[in-house]
């Protein structure tokens, strides 16, 4: 299972790299339309490209979290258990994450579907892409979790010993 750790690790890396980019693409825009509004001018695009982009910066930010574990509800509960049951309890956690994710994905692709033919207001691009950031973020938070998994039924296997 080599391969889905490096898959994993190479969409965790690309998802880091785009989130610094769009973050850093979107505070020069917000600041360009606050210095444009000073001069008496106006970017009509700006607030909506700074929407969707912190669209796109929750889901793709979300499977980061994924792949390191690191929301707090699953920190808070699992982390008090013995070790052998945390890794049990982890499972059973990425399991439900699974189900949740594919309900995301399924009537995910159905907003997609369904949106494609509407436009924004500003910027006049199809909305079907920006309902995609959901897809899209909860497709790389599958990859996530089933890595996970392997790593805990590891752990489970082994009383608790394995090393991420």
């Amino acid at each position: 299972m080599q391969w889905l750790q490096k898959t994993s690790d190479a969409l965790n890396k690309a998802a880091v790299v785009f989130l610094g980019i769009a973050l850093a693409v979107m505070t020069v825009v917000v600041f360009a339309q606050v210095v444009f509004r000073m001069i008496g001018a106006s970017l009509p695009w700006s607030e909506e490209f700074a929407r969707y982009t912190m669209v796109f910066l929750t889901y793709i930010g979300a499977s980061v979290g994924v792949k390191y574990k690191s929301h707090i509800s699953v920190e808070a509960v699992v982390g008090i258990l013995p070790s052998k049951l945390r890794a049990a309890a982890e499972v059973l956690i990425d399991i439900l994450l699974m189900a949740a994710f594919y309900i995301l994905i399924r009537y995910g692709m159905k907003i997609v579907g369904i949106t494609m033919n509407q436009q924004s207001p500003a910027m006049k691009i199809k909305m079907g892409y920006m309902y995609f950031s959901l897809v899209l973020g909860a497709v790389i938070m599958t990859v996530h979790t089933i890595n996970n998994i392997v790593w805990d039924v590891k752990k489970v296997l082994t009383k608790g010993e394995v090393t991420e």
